[in-house]
């Protein structure tokens, strides 16, 4: 049987980034499994929307931080992914709502540093989260 290939560090750090915004959705979802959009309100399954990142997910050091994904609708993270001002300026307001502004700065400062993840941190972050992903299962529908 062919040895599989190894995944690159990208490559694990997307998969891993891909379970976190799983868990996020998983997480502020009802117990019938829907949930909010932070920017403009909209209300879908958790399985419909996205893992919106405040921070691009281009910044390594804040790509695979919880704090920085939230709920958003499709349409919401498109658009923000695109630049637009009303949808970027309705996160902040959510973000100094969750966690203030100094949070904010702080996240925003983190953001400009260089990570680079070792294999066993990523998977272990993976792992941490699959476990959290199928206790959820077992409660969200």
């Amino acid at each position: 049987m062919p040895k599989r290939k190894t995944r690159s560090l990208a490559q694990e750090a997307e998969r891993v980034a891909v379970a976190l915004q799983k868990l996020v959705r998983m997480k502020s979802a009802d117990y019938t499994g829907y949930c909010s959009c932070v920017t403009c309100g909209y209300s879908g399954h958790w399985k419909s929307m996205d893992g919106g990142h405040f921070i691009s997910r281009g910044k390594t050091a804040t790509k695979l931080m919880e704090e920085n994904i939230h709920v958003q609708c499709k349409g919401c993270n498109l658009r923000m992914g695109k630049g637009d001002s009303t949808v970027f300026l309705n996160y902040i307001d959510y973000m100094k709502d969750m966690y203030g502004e100094e949070f904010i700065e702080e996240l925003r400062a983190k953001s400009r540093e260089v990570k680079k993840w070792d294999r066993w941190e990523l998977e272990e972050m993976r792992k941490d989260i699959m476990e959290q992903i199928k206790e959820l299962e077992q409660h969200v529908l």
